[in-house]
């Protein structure tokens, strides 16, 4: 997780707006949901180098870096699986791990969201293309939200709810 503690942000490259799609199961000592969520992320690319660095614009308090933007993208998922572990680990029950998970989602960084709209507007205006190699999506047809679902298993462990799986692409350009 990483604080902004600057007025301004301005990173070196390019950014994109971009969407993600996250769900897994997260399982306790002694309860199991299926968490499935949707949110923006702002996208850096260092021009030179090619490395990507992903900041949480719903939540804010997301933060990646990679060699490139599959490779941050990868760190990602890795840390909110790692943000959802601590939560269970810190939750007594399915109610305690869904209001920890609705305070993670509200939290934002204002500067990282003026960003994600600046870059959303040179991109919806030409100025730049975006991210490339991602399918593209309306942004003003998304919501950002975390859903948490308590799974209750048969005898035979099979769950009796489930949420199913985000579509095919996880990560969409905005």
């Amino acid at each position: 997780m990483k604080d902004v503690v600057c007025a301004e942000w301005d990173p070196p490259g390019e950014e994109w707006p971009l969407l993600f799609r996250h769900s897994e199961e997260v399982r306790g000592k002694d309860f199991k949901v299926c968490v499935m969520m949707m949110g923006r992320l702002l996208a850096t690319i260092d021009p030179e180098t090619g490395c990507c660095t992903i900041d949480g614009v719903y939540p804010g308090s997301l933060f990646a870096e990679g060699a490139s933007l599959s490779e941050a993208n990868d760190n990602l998922r890795a840390d909110i699986s790692k943000i959802l572990e601590d939560v269970m680990v810190s939750s007594r029950n399915v109610t305690e791990f869904r209001a920890h998970i609705e305070d993670f989602m509200q939290a934002t960084d204002e500067v990282v969201v003026a960003s994600w709209k600046k870059a959303l507007d040179r991109v919806r205006s030409g100025q730049e293309e975006g991210a490339p190699d991602l399918r593209k999506y309306d942004a003003s047809d998304w919501s950002d939200f975390a859903v948490v679902a308590d799974v209750r298993e048969t005898q035979d462990h099979r769950p009796l709810m489930a949420i199913p799986a985000p579509p095919e692409a996880s990560l969409l350009a905005a």
